[in-house]
């Protein structure tokens, strides 16, 4: 995927990319090598242990899927938990989930040595370390390419563990009690599944990958959710009924030594082919998660790099639109663990981490929610708030308790390693104070102000949705021009005075609100520059906006979120608490023509013109009822039954100076005004009726 002309990333993975992505993340070491350790500790329970630790995943999935749809920025967790808790948290959060999933991903390489083993006559920690190096270079190359490579791979996965499933499943309720292995089912107590639950639960590591790639997932609102339950779903499935049938099928004292235990337990369901696809399955298992851990934990570094925790140089974008950087460090950090670590230490140490990130993930929320920040708009919602997050947090804290010392002591020491390197070197290179100062309101000057606007820059970043009607904001939008010397205050209160009208409150209101927000984002142009100041409202359902343009400039001072600029034109957004999401939405729609844009608007010699502009790939027309004019035959009529031409709709209808929902039962009334968009080969010419057939 190549980065834009800005230096951003680009959004172009869909629903199957996060499905594959997040799953391939988890249906890899977890699956093919954990279930011989875990059975070694809990027994048959080793079963349960990956059910619960499944079900015990499910708060962190839910309240990861809402900061994604709020915050759908490179980083994931880590941006989330700076933005939510402040730089210092969100610098120990930085490290140490970078170091999870590092760890993780060298979990899977030591699993793949151990698959490789059976085919090859090599080394297989040198293989390993060559693969290390291909995934690194195709996530240089680009995400998307990334992202298709591990969609192939899944579906590989998915389709040979189904068979293999099949096959075991049978073979299990053919076999009596004694001949299962189950008995005895709890050989070390409920305590002893519980810690097997921490060890395994590094298993479900992969629900924040695809967070760490939200900025270059399109649609998150919808997607992320839904490719996130449908992931966990399916591993969790898939985990509980593999171990199920390798514990059945495999010996304990052959299950509890083995590094390979699904192809030890094909070898007893399937026929040889079978066997050789468990191998190559494994094989492309560890090979997708290593690609999508390469690809989520290189995003870390850039996001803090961006922020001013990490060297600047550590956040650059190639030219292919990826963090080289990034890869490069996460990849060879990867390689070193494999080189250091046995199998059991990596997973206990990197579910550690993974435990503590996802507690507070879940702190985040809270902490979000609390603050009421009004440009916070998920567009998904963790059901049963506050309630799912605690839980989240509890099964955190008891889960890193059960773990161990070891994982414990790690887990401190990375902590006061990642609070020393902030305290030295970022203290004084970032000024952000993060959404918890928003809760204790009564700290005053120390609540971050500009936080608001940039999680209002994060969501508008979402693109549009199909229910999102920018069209029609645009063809219902009021133009005004002020002369020179017209400062922003002034220029407020003309746009304030028309949307107080159709909002429904004082002029001076709509004006305070505006500056109580703080939302306001700068379109910089050598020849037009552009301002976007949004708001949102309680008694208004459908987003307003106030087009005003100043030929001379007006200057935005740093009341209003500017630094001195100049600019000529001000598209004041009147958006609803109803749908915050929607309007800033739209606010980023809005911006993304003002970036190409501006110069037509400043040209533009009437209304028309200027709304033109803004809808490049349609032309706009607009007309007037008049009870003596050329579309008098209209009035009267309902809107669903004009019969305009195939493209054409009615963007817009005003009514004495308000503006009316378009709805197929509304009648036309004389004097309305009706703005129609549509393309340009069918819209009728300036001066000609309206052509409808109705």
């Amino acid at each position: 995927m190549a980065g834009d002309k800005s230096g951003k990333l680009t959004r172009s993975l869909g629903l199957r990319h996060v499905f594959s992505l997040s799953t391939g993340a988890m249906l890899s070491s977890g699956l093919f090598l954990l279930p011989g350790l875990a059975a070694a500790k809990a027994g048959p329970a080793a079963i349960l242990a990956y059910l619960i630790a499944g079900v015990l995943a499910v708060p962190a999935m839910l309240s990861v899927s809402e900061l994604a749809t709020a915050l759908p920025k490179a980083g994931g967790a880590y941006y989330f938990l700076e933005r939510a808790l402040g730089p210092a948290v969100g610098t120990v959060a930085g490290f140490g989930t970078w170091l999870s999933l590092v760890l993780k991903d060298a979990f899977a390489m030591v699993g793949m040595s151990a698959y490789l083993v059976l085919i090859l006559d090599v080394n297989a920690t040198w293989l390993a370390l060559a693969l290390i190096g291909f995934f690194t270079f195709i996530n240089v190359v680009g995400s998307k390419a990334s992202a298709s490579v591990q969609l192939i791979l899944v579906a590989f996965v998915i389709a040979v563990m189904g068979w293999f499933l099949v096959e075991g499943l049978w073979e299990v309720q053919s076999r009596s009690l004694s001949n299962s292995n189950l008995d005895p089912f709890f050989t070390t107590g409920s305590s002893g599944v519980m810690a097997v639950v921490g060890l395994v639960f590094v298993s479900y590591g992969g629900l924040t990958k695809v967070a760490s790639a939200a900025e270059e997932v399109e649609d998150p609102s919808h997607r992320i959710p839904l490719g996130m339950a449908l992931s966990l779903g399916v591993a969790t499935l898939l985990y509980t009924l593999g171990v199920l049938v390798a514990v059945v099928v495999v010996p304990p004292e052959q299950l509890h030594q083995d590094l390979a235990p699904i192809y030890t337990a094909a070898q007893a369901v399937l026929p040889p082919l079978g066997v050789g696809l468990i191998v190559l399955a494994a094989l492309a298992a560890f090979a997708s998660a290593v690609n999508a851990g390469i690809m989520a934990a290189a995003r870390y570094p850039m996001a803090m790099a961006q922020d001013g925790l990490l060297p600047k140089r550590l956040g650059g974008i190639s030219k292919f639109g990826t963090p080289t950087v990034g890869v490069v460090a996460t990849g060879s950090a990867i390689a070193l663990v494999v080189l250091i670590f046995d199998a059991e230490s990596i997973a206990k140490l990197a579910s550690a981490f993974v435990l503590l990130t996802l507690g507070l993930v879940n702190l985040a929320v809270l902490v979000l929610r609390a603050s009421r920040i009004q440009s916070y708009a998920p567009a998904f919602r963790a059901p049963l708030y506050p309630f799912t997050q605690f839980a989240g947090i509890a099964v955190s804290v008891y889960l890193i308790w059960q773990l161990g010392p070891v994982p414990q002591l790690f887990v401190l020491v990375v902590s006061v390693v990642a609070w020393t390197w902030h305290h030295f070197y970022a203290q004084g290179r970032t000024k952000r104070a993060g959404a918890i100062r928003h809760v204790f309101e009564r700290w005053g000057a120390e609540v971050d102000r500009g936080l608001d606007r940039e999680m209002s820059a994060a969501m508008a970043g979402h693109g549009l949705r199909a229910v999102d009607d920018y069209h029609g904001l645009i063809a219902r939008a009021s133009v005004l021009s002020v002369p020179e010397g017209t400062d922003i205050t002034e220029a407020a209160e003309r746009a304030a005075t028309v949307l107080s009208d159709q909002i429904g409150l004082p002029r001076e209101r709509v004006t305070e609100r505006f500056l109580e927000t703080g939302s306001l984002w700068i379109q910089p142009s050598s020849d037009h520059p552009t301002a976007t100041p949004v708001a949102l409202f309680e008694v208004i359902d459908d987003d307003q906006l106030v087009i005003v343009r100043a030929e001379a400039g007006i200057r935005i001072p740093a009341a209003w979120g500017g630094s001195g600029e100049r600019v000529n034109a001000l598209f004041f957004l009147a958006g609803t608490t109803a749908n915050p999401g929607r309007s800033l939405r739209l606010a980023g729609e809005l911006a993304s023509h003002l970036h190409t844009g501006a110069k037509e608007v400043g040209q533009a010699a009437d209304e028309a013109a200027v709304k033109s502009a803004l809808l490049p790939e349609a032309m706009i027309g607009q007309y007037t009822l008049f009870p003596e004019g050329l579309d008098a035959a209209l009035i009267g009529k309902r809107v669903g039954s004009l019969g305009l031409p195939k493209g054409v709709e009615v963007a817009a209808l005003i009514r004495f100076g308000v503006s009316v929902s378009i709805e197929d039962d509304v009648v036309l009334e004389a004097d309305d005004q009706l703005t129609l968009v549509g393309p340009a080969e069918v819209m009728p010419p300036p001066g000609t009726p309206i052509p409808v057939s109705g």
